[in-house]
């Protein structure tokens, strides 16, 4: 084994049970008490996170650098409101994109190199104050604090759902709701959960073991366009020439499944081999008429993300191990054997359901869809009753039962398992590091043992009174928008849904500081919503937005703040840009909404502008506020096992803990339950089984462990290129298609308003033709 190689037992075996206990940040020797400490979930995966980050975050800082600079607010601004406005356009296309902050971080690095060169450096002064438009060399603090403004305009405010559902008249077509209304509906929920993330960073943010994965591809690019490169022997290339290269390399070849060749997006391995009626349905990758994609490939990046460079090899694996066996073991399984006793075809209940030259017909097992009692699509806006859009009994009656499919119903399985099995995770194995971080934080002691706590501690940070005091404020204020608008929902659910959200910010934050995976809270807010509240969809709706969104924007502040942590930003600094990107961005996102609704020349629900996204949202009102969860999931309904899922979330991590007591190891805490369940679920390309897998093999183990040092300078700045080209890629396509650029039609390049990406598992040709 070479000197630069790494042991592979050593990804895990993170403290040598051989060598005397140390303290792993300060390398002073721990008690012969504390070296049992060792075993403690929370230094095992301290431990870790010094090994995955020790290469590309600055352990230095100099406070005088540049930061809250002129530049800072001309390019923050630009890009928060730019891209603010492009995805608003955007997020009304049949095909929605995102306009990835990735992307602004790139531009936003030439921009502010000419703006340090030819903004004036004079000082400026306004009575006692005084500043200067130009501080000197465009900083890195200065790049992070851009792109947190960027970062924040670009995301979609999620209460957005809500005014577009209920005002389009498409959808609701409520007229009382006007621009005003809508704008406090937006601005209040947007705005509440960053008080929960002040009073949760001490432990989300300031511990070591919080590794927060998906920032670190992010981080890396900063560093490689900023810092002093990495010196190794056998690596020579700079990261900076790394990246750009990666970059734009991965661009051009994007441009192949994105342009030239769609079809290599979802490739039906099986069903190139065998046209046989099984095959078919195991093989076939697009939803909604798809089947699980066994053997499915894909050659496009953008379904594979960034994850297979930046999760830790361990986590990974658990959480494919989970996709195989609920999608493989249990959702396939129950298609054939029909659990639930719904019709045994469903579909649109037309010719169009036939494979052509077959007498198969077509599978609904990845579909998201609704089916009345005969198996037929029912779409959820005929089953309300206007003008309060509550339940249609009369309607419902006619055509109920309604059914889900059997992959649609596992991924609610999934669902009720996942947020039970956190809470219980989280407390088991971080329930003493959860008691001791609030001791100290009631004493009001730091750990400073940390070496980025350190360097940190000389800045001056935003204090628990005030994150409590803004939590506070935006809440009356949230409950005095239900109160007084068409949003409306009683006080105690606004309240409900806030503490509910800020209960689980906890269990969300651990999991996706450790293991890179975001739990979201849709599933949960809308079944506690529609228990409490049935037949009221508005009501409904408004309580999964503050539930969902209020969690949304906590987390989004303490990645945020985990960054600035990382790379030495002042906390003050990182929160105002915070807030003053999401206050400038839900300003443009809800403005260009509003007039892509009401003002611009589009035809809105049809074509390229189906609106399908606000569609998913308004029809789950229907779901869990008109039909409500006791009729899907109550006793003696068809999916009342499901609820079972509870139990086993609960108990599962618990046995976890059991065994570890049985059979003690350092490395029972990493087997997460949570992870393991947390699959991608229906409705979904089923296209990265096999590639993201193998890719996330190969650069977060193998290169790891065979290749450290080309590890630790490359890894993660090829997650920061892979980011940025493919995004850039898309966003050029989408372009072409927006001006009817059209390229010829082949086998790889199927007709898009004829067929799927695998046009070939449903008898016909590229064209749309059939093929016997």
């Amino acid at each position: 084994m070479s000197a630069t190689e790494t042991k592979p037992e050593e990804v895990f075996d993170v403290i040598s049970d051989e060598k005397k206990a140390g303290d792993i940040e300060t390398g002073e020797q721990l008690t012969a008490e504390d070296a049992a400490a060792a075993l403690d979930a929370e230094v095992v995966d301290a431990s870790l996170a010094n090994k995955l980050t020790s290469a590309i975050v600055p352990q230095t800082d100099d406070p005088d650098t540049p930061h809250l600079s002129a530049r800072v607010w001309i390019l923050g601004t630009f890009w928060c409101a730019g891209m603010a406005a492009a995805n608003a356009i955007f997020s009304f296309r049949t095909n929605s994109i995102t306009l990835d902050p990735t992307l602004a971080v790139l531009l936003s690095y030439p921009l502010g190199l000419i703006l340090a060169k030819i903004l004036p450096t004079s000082k400026i002064s306004i009575g006692k104050f005084s500043f200067t438009l130009n501080p000197g060399p465009f900083s890195i603090k200065e790049h992070v604090l851009i792109s947190v403004m960027a970062s924040a305009g670009s995301a979609s405010p999620y209460a957005l759902y809500n005014v577009v559902s209920q005002r389009m008249d498409m959808f609701m077509g409520n007229d009382k709701i006007d621009f005003l209304q809508s704008f406090f509906w937006v601005i209040t929920t947007q705005l509440v959960g960053f008080g929960m993330a002040g009073l949760a960073r001490r432990f989300l943010v300031k511990p070591a073991a919080m590794l927060w994965p998906g920032i670190l591809s992010q981080t890396a690019l900063f560093v490689s366009l900023h810092k002093p490169d990495l010196k190794l022997n056998t690596w020579k290339i700079s990261r900076f020439s790394f990246f750009w290269i990666a970059l734009g390399a991965i661009f051009v070849y994007e441009l192949i499944p994105n342009i030239f060749a769609t079809s290599l997006q979802a490739v039906a391995l099986l069903c190139l081999f065998s046209s046989n009626k099984i095959a078919r349905f195991l093989g076939s990758v697009t939803p909604p008429i798809s089947g699980p994609g066994f053997l499915g490939l894909t050659f496009d990046l953008q379904y594979i993300g960034t994850g297979v460079f930046l999760i830790p090899w361990i986590y990974q694996l658990q959480s494919w191990i989970g996709n195989y066996i609920f999608v493989y073991l249990v959702a396939v399984p129950a298609y054939f054997t029909n659990p639930f006793g719904h019709p045994a075809q469903m579909g649109t209940g037309t010719d169009a359901d036939i494979i052509p030259g077959t007498n198969d017909t077509l599978s609904y097992f990845n579909a998201n869809q609704l089916f009345n009692k005969h198996g037929i699509i029912t779409k959820a806006r005929s089953l309300y009753q206007k003008p309060d859009y509550s339940l249609n009994i009369t309607k419902y009656n006619e055509v109920g039962p309604i059914y889900i499919s059997d992959f649609f119903a596992i991924t609610y399985l999934i669902d009720f398992i996942v947020l039970p099995a956190m809470v219980t995770h989280v407390a088991v194995w971080y329930g003493k590091d959860v008691i001791r971080q609030f001791k100290a934080a009631i004493k009001q002691i730091n750990d400073e043992t940390d070496i980025h706590n350190k360097l940190m501690a000389v800045y001056t940070d935003v204090p628990e009174w005030f994150y409590g005091a803004w939590l506070l404020v935006w809440t009356v204020a949230l409950c005095f928008t239900c109160a007084f608008t068409e949003f409306r929902m009683p006080v105690w659910g606004v309240i409900l849904a806030t503490v509910t959200s800020f209960v689980l910010l906890l269990p969300i934050g651990i999991v996706l500081g450790i293991t890179g995976t975001q739990v979201y809270l849709n599933v949960l807010q809308e079944f506690i919503a529609g228990l409490l509240m049935p037949g009221d969809t508005v009501a409904v709706m408004c309580y999964k937005s503050i539930g969902v969104n209020t969690a949304y924007q906590a987390i989004t502040l303490l990645a945020d703040l985990k960054q600035g942590h990382y790379l030495k930003i002042p906390p003050i600094s990182m929160f105002a840009s915070q807030i003053y990107g999401t206050i400038i961005g839900s300003i443009v996102y809800l403005g260009v909404a509003w007039w892509m609704m009401f003002q611009t020349s589009i035809e809105l629900g049809g074509g390229d502008w189906q609106v399908l996204s606000y569609l998913t949202f308004y029809n789950a009102g229907a779901i869990w506020g008109a039909i409500a969860p006791a009729r899907f999931f109550g006793i003696g309904s068809v999916y009342q096992n499901l609820l079972w899922g509870f139990f086993v979330g609960f108990f599962a991590p618990i046995a976890v803990w059991g065994l570890s007591k049985l059979y003690p190891s350092k490395h029972w805490h990493m087997v997460n339950i949570p992870l393991i369940v947390y699959i991608n679920g229906s409705n979904q390309f089923q296209n990265y089984f096999i590639v993201a897998p193998l890719m996330g093999f190969i650069f977060s183990y193998y290169l790891l462990t065979k290749y450290p040092d080309w590890w630790k300078k490359y890894n993660y700045v090829l997650a920061a290129a892979q980011a940025g080209g493919v995004a850039a890629a898309v966003l050029f396509a989408t372009f072409l298609t927006a001006e009817g650029v059209n390229f010829p039609v082949w086998a790889l390049n199927p007709d898009p308003n004829n067929s799927y990406f695998d046009y070939y598992c449903y008898g016909v040709d590229a064209f749309g033709n059939p093929t016997a």
